[in-house]
């Protein structure tokens, strides 16, 4: 098989994998391997119309309950000091810049980039979690896809794609298209999981950064600058670690019935509720997990083999 990013013809079928943390379908996805540029893939053709499904409810977190609460003050640290510390470290001035935050989810990161002084918007395609982001910040979360604001003739400073890129199809072309949505220069932030982590490669088919079927392309790092430069951005600077991503990634890999989100899915398909004590006991369990495995998250990235890899890049 013909690899969709560098066009090596002779990609091959590397893992076959079922829904491990949502179990959202019973059936195996075949993963693909292209030996030249390390990405894995499945065939757009055979999820291209489902990918939707795979989303379940409560699949974008929403506070509930006292530890909600808290765990809410604490994802808002978490995304202050590490997603939107990147972006303002690139500008002079985080004053009036036009941001875009493609796949927002809950809005927090438009909430906090907001606030930071950038005039910040969120696009969203669930609707369900439109209206979670809309709690959040109004007025500032678009409902649709990048070519409903292409025809529009929106213009953006940055746009933002935290662990999004991995979930679309058709990712060469996406790029082309998000370019008649940035001002020139124009930057572009990317953030998704990096296969080619030591992570990636101890756990195999049951890292917790796969996560099949929602992931079309799970990217290393010569995959998505390949696929940026192809698509006519110029890469600036190239980041492993993630203070929010790489050590939950870690955690969730070995302890998967702690995972916050893929759990509280399970609570709300099964009890029809989103807060229970056995919830409430994992995640008291996982955070001490998580702090503990940052300094293994921080090796790993020194070593260029992080469990996140995000680019910064401009219109070339």
């Amino acid at each position: 098989m013909q690899c969709p990013i560098c066009d090596y013809p002779n990609a091959q079928p590397h893992y076959r994998m079922k829904d491990r943390f949502f179990a959202v379908s019973s059936e195996e996805f075949e993963l693909y391997r292209c030996s030249s540029c390390g990405i894995l893939f499945q065939q757009e053709e055979e999820i291209r119309e489902r990918l939707a499904d795979f989303y379940p409810p409560g699949y974008w977190w929403q506070a509930s309950g006292r530890l909600s609460s808290l765990e809410a003050v604490y994802r808002e640290w978490i995304v202050r000091h590490d997603q939107l510390g990147f972006v303002t470290s690139l500008l002079s001035e985080s004053r009036g810049e036009r941001l875009l935050d493609i796949g927002c989810g809950n809005g927090t990161f438009v909430q906090l980039a907001h606030g930071a002084g950038l005039d910040a918007y969120g696009l969203e395609q669930s609707q369900e979690a439109v209206e979670v982001a809309e709690q959040q910040v109004p007025g500032r979360i678009f409902h649709g896809i990048e070519q409903d604001l292409v025809e529009r003739k929106e213009q953006f400073d940055i746009i933002t794609l935290f662990h999004c890129l991995e979930h679309l199809t058709s990712p060469f072309l996406y790029l082309k298209n998000l370019q008649k949505l940035l001002r020139g220069p124009g930057k572009l932030v990317v953030q998704v999981p990096n296969v080619h982590s030591l992570q990636a490669k101890l756990f195999g088919s049951r890292w917790y950064g796969l996560d099949c079927p929602r992931h079309v392309y799970n990217y290393s790092t010569t995959s998505l600058i390949h696929l940026l430069e192809r698509a006519g951005f110029r890469i600036h600077r190239v980041r492993h670690f993630s203070l929010r991503d790489n050590a939950a990634a870690l955690v969730s890999s070995l302890f998967p019935i702690l995972d916050p989100m893929s759990q509280r899915v399970k609570l709300l398909r099964e009890k029809g509720k989103r807060h229970s004590l056995g919830l409430s006991i994992r995640e008291v369990l996982y955070l001490p997990l998580f702090v503990l495995a940052q300094p293994l998250a921080l090796l790993e990235a020194i070593l260029g083999r992080g469990a996140t890899v995000t680019v910064f890049a401009t219109m070339d």
